[in-house]
């Protein structure tokens, strides 16, 4: 048909037609009308339909055929999409029964490994060996106390000099001190192994304070074991000293009531339930009534030790991510119960160092756990309530902790163990330990449901029993032994202040620290401060020999830290042998040759030249053998350029923090000079300014008193309180020392490295006079941020100026601020550790 025939054709009138005899029913609106519910936007596909099928509109038809063409392609695209998914997902299923197979043969070597250790231990062979194995033990212990005296021995030369000049200045008493101080150095700790958390004798009186406004709601659910749950609340009560609190005891229904059986006890609220709700329905009912800002669950069989509370909440201070912190659970009769959980690949638990002796090192420190038992657990009250509270899907009881705390990490928050906490729990007293009956037949059942829900997150954990002493810190980026000469006591010397605040550094960059000094010294309240930083403290007599934990744990380590040339030297060897992928870091601390030489030069000595050559010969000898030497300034780099040119060398110098709050001149007065005084170039400095300066200062400015501060003072240093001189001593807190002197000396005539005394003082603002060996490597100059002086009446005027002075006085404190925050920072120590840790591989976590 053409076109006009088909114009005419359309329009022509129809013809009339007849009305139909019945008229059509009307119709609903529904059928006119989209519903209400549906989309009413016009689709674009259905459009085109209508105009180029239904209606032949030609540019509706083609654009109908390119969108059928577009579509087409697409399903193309989706099925090619599908079949590769299929064929990844083949991928993927044959990768895993590869790995499920792995791990199967691993479990099962693992398995045949202990059969075999217990088949040889039960032999007859093993037992009739063991008087051989016993000699030979005492053999190698014998050759360890050899290879430490010839150590010893080879160190004697070096020694002597350093022993002629205390003689020289602090006389033969101090000389003698020292000696004796050194030998009995090593302090042992007490043992816990001790009986602790009896039970009360009987139900009495007893008055539990509660505060109005609590910081920390205690959530106790008994049933029943009334006498527990006194023991409980007692402990409470001592607790709630120092801590405002209330206590709501939960009574699951039980036969007796709680309030009921405990009459004589007030201050506690009393909540019984209509019905028995279980131990998880009970906590969270609790945890509704609660108006705390912390909850902490306690069952009724745990008894709080003193201070354990306050202990928790130091956590939550201390790190801004914590979400729950629980404690170490103590057996009555002194075991460990509990130091932290590991969950296995499996899903099964590990009671961490259950059985073992709570004292020992490796469970007193703060660490991240898997989990934490519920027996004792510490949570913010808003963030149990985010969390929705103990996951009902393991009542009435069990596994519900773990749950906990999986859901705390998968809120971005962590989960610790806080050994200083320490609660003794009567275990098995609520729901006994037989896993086939009563409450407990859940366990097992329960641990099933917590596979099943983070299976995904536990194929990441080791295979159950493999390496838990790495598993108990899976989350470390490296593992780092530190081993000095003795205590860090950051309260008493600069090089402390220097190890504590690198190590601070390592934690930050995700690492497991371990420290342990050259004597093995247990020393408070240094250990227990350690700790409570997330430091692993070895010592005796859970350590009995350094070159022993190394034989054991060597391989446990990445990264293994000696300090000082005469510490180092001793460990090398045992190093290389036990550990061989640690990189092996000395810490000169100051380079010890290079100090000696110049207090030679100094005293025109010949007797300390030869001490000096006899320690350049060890120490450059040590340096040669290590991975790589860590030295505090830039001017002692450049000296191991020169001298041991092979020799890596980095610069990991002092660390300080820089304060924004300085007080101002006027408010100052008096002049301040610290030194640890075990360090013999701080004895020559306060005698030097003592005999020689002070003369002088009296006429310049009568009146104003110079304060000597440090510990470990000779006699001979304490003789020198006088006009114009006071003699203070080892002070706890030194900052308030430094905001109240208008200035600081450091009158150093020998030394090497970079002096603390000036890094501390300017951090808090304090302007310093110094002589040319207190300012080496230390970015400074005389004039712009430090006064530099060496003649003892130039030192002098130089003070007098200064003291004077207050426009000098500001523009040296800013000055000196701003030099610490450019050199001696945080984050210049973290790239130099960076710089060391490149040294050496990331460690992977294992199967």
């Amino acid at each position: 048909m053409s076109p006009g025939q088909y114009r005419r054709a359309y329009l022509e009138p129809l013809a009339a037609r007849p009305a139909p005899a019945t008229p059509l029913p009307a119709l609903p609106p529904r059928v006119f009308y989209r519903s209400p519910a549906r989309d009413e936007r016009p689709r674009a596909f259905e459009q085109l339909f209508d105009s180029g099928v239904v209606c032949g509109h030609g540019e509706s038809r083609r654009a109908l055929a390119a969108r059928a063409r577009e579509i087409d392609a697409r399903a193309d695209a989706l099925e090619v999409m599908r079949v590769e998914a299929r064929s990844r997902e083949r991928d993927l299923a044959d990768a895993l029964r590869t790995h499920q197979e792995h791990v199967r043969s691993l479990e099962q070597a693992v398995e045949e490994a202990r059969a075999r250790v217990r088949t040889l231990e039960e032999s007859t062979f093993w037992r009739m060996t063991g008087p051989m194995r016993a000699v030979a033990h005492r053999a190698k212990l014998t050759a360890r106390a050899s290879r430490s005296l010839g150590h010893s021995v080879r160190l004697l030369p070096a020694r002597l000099g350093t022993a002629r000049q205390i003689l020289k200045d602090a006389g033969p008493g101090e000389l003698a001190r020292r000696l004796r101080a050194k030998m009995l150095a090593r302090n042992t700790s007490p043992s816990g192994l001790t009986p602790r958390g009896a039970l009360e004798p009987a139900i009495s009186a007893l008055h539990v304070p509660s505060s109005d406004a609590p910081l920390v709601s205690v959530i106790v659910p008994t049933y029943g074991q009334d006498l527990h749950t006194f023991t409980c609340l007692k402990a409470l009560a001592r607790e709630a000293a120092g801590v405002p609190l209330e206590v709501i005891v939960m009574d699951d229904c039980a036969p007796v009531a709680a309030a009921q059986a405990l009459a004589g006890v007030t201050g506690v609220r009393f909540e019984r339930n209509a019905a028995n709700l279980g131990f998880v329905r009970n906590c969270n009912r609790g945890a509704t009534l609660a108006r705390g800002e912390f909850l902490l669950f306690l069952n009724n069989d745990a008894v709080m030790m003193e201070g354990a509370l306050e202990a928790l909440l130091r956590v939550f201070d201390a790190k801004a991510d914590a979400g729950a912190v629980g404690a170490k659970l103590v057996y009555p009769d002194g075991r460990l119960q509990e130091a932290g959980g590991i969950v296995w690949r499996d899903g099964s638990a590990w009671n961490y160092g259950r059985g073992g002796d709570p004292a020992s090192p490796e469970y007193n420190y703060l660490r991240e756990a898997d989990y934490c038992s519920g027996a004792c657990l510490l949570l913010r009250r808003e963030f149990f309530a985010a969390l929705g509270g103990f996951d009902e899907r393991y009542a009435p009881a069990y596994c519900e902790d773990s749950d906990l705390c999986f859901k705390v990490r998968e809120a971005g928050r962590t989960v610790w163990y806080q050994p200083a906490a320490e609660v003794v729990h009567h275990e098995g007293v609520s729901h006994g330990t037989n896993e086939a009956e009563g409450l407990k037949r859940y366990q097992l059942e329960n641990r099933g449901k917590l596979y099943e829900r983070w299976r995904a997150v536990l194929g990441a954990h080791r295979v159950n029993g493999v390496l838990p002493r790495l598993e108990r810190d899976r989350g470390a980026a490296r593992r780092v032994l530190v081993v000095e000469a003795c205590m860090l006591t950051p309260d008493q010397d600069s090089g402390s202040v220097r190890t504590s605040r690198t190590i601070r550094v390592m934690q930050a960059m995700g690492c497991k620290v371990a420290f342990v000094a050259d004597n093995l010294e247990y020393r408070e309240p240094y250990v227990s401060q350690l700790r409570e930083e997330g430091v692993e403290v070895l010592h005796w007599p859970f350590t009995r020999s350094i070159e022993g934990h190394i034989e054991d744990h060597g391989r446990e380590y990445d990264v293994i830290v000696l300090s000082r040339y005469y510490v180092a030297s001793k460990y090398i060897d045992c190093a290389r042998r036990h550990a061989p992928q640690a990189l092996l870091v000395l810490d000169t601390h100051d380079l010890h040759y290079l100090r000696t030489r110049r207090l030679a030069e100094l005293e025109g000595s010949r007797a300390l030249a030869q001490g000096a050559q006899a320690m350049y010969e060890q120490e450059v000898d040590c340096i040669r053998r290590m991975d790589v030497t860590w030295v505090v300034s830039p001017v002692e780099q450049e000296v191991l350029a020169r001298e041991v040119p092979q020799a890596r060398v980095v610069v990991a110098t002092n660390i300080h923090h820089p304060e924004d709050d300085v007080p101002p001149f006027a408010s100052r007065e008096g002049i301040v000079f610290v030194g640890g005084y075990r360090h013999p170039p701080n004895v020559d400095a306060a005698l030097f300014y003592a005999r020689e300066v002070a003369p002088h200062l009296r006429s310049l400015l009568p009146g104003v008193t110079t304060y000597l501060i440090g510990s470990n003072a000779p006699q001979v240093l304490q003789d020198l309180a006088g006009l114009g001189l006071e003699f203070v001593g080892f002070v706890p807190e030194i900052e308030p020392w430094f905001r109240r002197c208008r200035l600081s000396v450091s009158p150093l005539r020998y030394g090497a490295g970079v002096k603390g005394k000036i890094n501390h003082s300017m951090s808090f603002g304090l302007p310093v006079v110094a002589t040319t060996p207190s300012v080496e490597g230390m970015h400074l100059v005389d004039g712009e941020e430090i006064l530099v002086a060496d003649d003892p009446r130039a030192f002098a005027e130089a003070i007098a100026r200064l003291y004077r002075d207050e426009a000098l006085w500001n523009r040296l404190s800013a000055a000196g601020l701003a030099n610490v925050r450019r050199h001696f920072s945080p984050e210049a120590a973290r790239r130099a550790l960076e710089e060391t840790f490149a040294m050496t591989p990331r460690r992977e976590a294992g199967p």
